[in-house]
């Protein structure tokens, strides 16, 4: 019995080598994973380019998600002569959606105030390395990288109200458009811009959802941690600026 116990402990230590020859491999791979800029580690659409219209999913009230276009316009990179660049675009939002009467009757009876029946529209500079936004007040990150950010303020063209037999109404706006100017050193690689519609409704969001996306504007957490990301992996469309 005393035998049979030491040749089980025998070959108990040979799997035990042969695990951990086995995982030596699967442990590297990780550390050569953890290495990754953070924005590749993520599952998002690197597919936008200048004047491509990609789709991202809008969420309304009472009636769920509509396709919204965008568009990157007036794209530029050009050199500085102080070994800096600048990139300067517009980006144009348009949505098309026309809800029946039925749909606008749901909508102004669903309970929220204003424009809260719509998801709206987000962008983001941020850093591929890391994944933090570049942009806002006091952005020390920002500052470290050298990058400076000034953009237009949201323009909103004015949608027709849209009536239902009772007379409730809703108004959408059709094409919303800001201008964004970035300047950065020539030889900064981890510029990205990503732009997307809300496929939720920020007055639905959890207390802790909110706080994460909050944190993500602030420059604490990647957008990796946001409910842009976690709600919608390919809802959001990406590109390097170099």
């Amino acid at each position: 019995m005393r035998k049979m116990l030491k040749k089980s402990a025998c070959l108990l230590t040979a799997v035990a080598l042969s695990a951990t020859m086995v995982a030596l491999p699967a442990a590297a791979e990780e550390a050569h994973a953890a290495e990754k800029p953070y924005m590749k580690t993520l599952k998002l659409k690197w597919d936008l380019k200048k004047n491509k219209t990609v789709k991202s999913k809008e969420k309304f009230a009472a009636v769920g998600n509509k396709a919204a276009k965008i568009t990157v316009k007036n794209y530029k990179v050009s050199k500085l002569a102080n070994g800096r660049k600048k990139a300067s675009f517009t980006l144009v939002y348009t949505q098309g959606f026309k809800p029946s009467k039925s749909q606008v009757h749901k909508m102004a009876n669903a309970g929220y105030v204003g424009s809260d029946f719509k998801g709206g529209y987000s962008y983001a500079l941020v850093d591929y390395e890391t994944g933090k936004d570049l942009e806002g007040d006091d952005n020390t990150m920002a500052d470290e990288l050298g990058v400076k950010i000034k953009s237009s303020k949201w323009k909103y063209t004015k949608g027709k109200k849209m009536k239902d037999k009772d007379g409730c109404w809703v108004q959408i706006s059709p094409k919303v458009t800001v201008k964004v100017v970035v300047t950065y050193p020539a030889d900064y690689k981890g510029l990205c811009l990503g732009v997307w519609a809300n496929n939720f409704l920020e007055n639905d969001l959890s207390y802790n959802s909110y706080l994460a996306n909050e944190r993500f504007w602030n420059c604490e957490k990647p957008f990796g941690k946001t409910t842009y990301y976690k709600k919608g992996k390919t809802n959001s469309h990406w590109m390097r600026i170099k």
